[in-house]
């Protein structure tokens, strides 16, 4: 990612009314985003990705990210049955192949999988909730 792109996200984070604002391109995602403060105005406090202004108070970090997706429309289980622990929280270590989530469509339950190894940083979804193809349900960082 361009470190000029992600300069011009911060200065337009910093004169907008957007608290958060989280972009992901090449592998690469990048989250600014504002952090209140009864005395001080706000302004952008992070961001993750490919180098920032360190005036601004944003701290930088690469780190490669994977978004896992839902394969098909329905519900969204984070256990494997009703009652039991989810398979999965955030700052789990998982491995490719490792069940990480149920999808349930026409009375159909289907497995949601890693498809790399990697450590979840971000559960999209609550359990039993509706969701679309496509859409983001785990973030990892890519192990290695």
């Amino acid at each position: 990612m361009d470190l000029n792109f992600v300069n011009e996200l911060i200065q337009r984070v910093s004169r907008s009314a957007i608290g958060e604002l989280q972009l992901e391109r090449d592998g690469l995602c990048v989250r600014i985003a504002r952090q209140a403060s009864p005395t001080a105005p706000q302004k952008p406090a992070s961001v993750s990705g490919a180098g920032a202004p360190s005036s601004l108070g944003a701290t930088v970090a690469t780190v490669p990210r994977h978004s896992i997706r839902a394969p098909l429309t329905g519900i969204f289980y984070r256990s494997a049955g009703e009652g039991e622990p989810p398979l999965v929280l955030v700052g789990d270590v998982v491995e490719e192949g490792q069940k990480i989530g149920v999808l349930e469509a026409m009375k159909t339950f289907n497995v949601v999988e890693a498809d790399r190894a990697g450590k979840i940083v971000e559960i999209a979804f609550e359990d039993h909730a509706a969701v679309q193809a496509g859409d983001v349900l785990f973030v990892l960082e890519e192990a290695g």
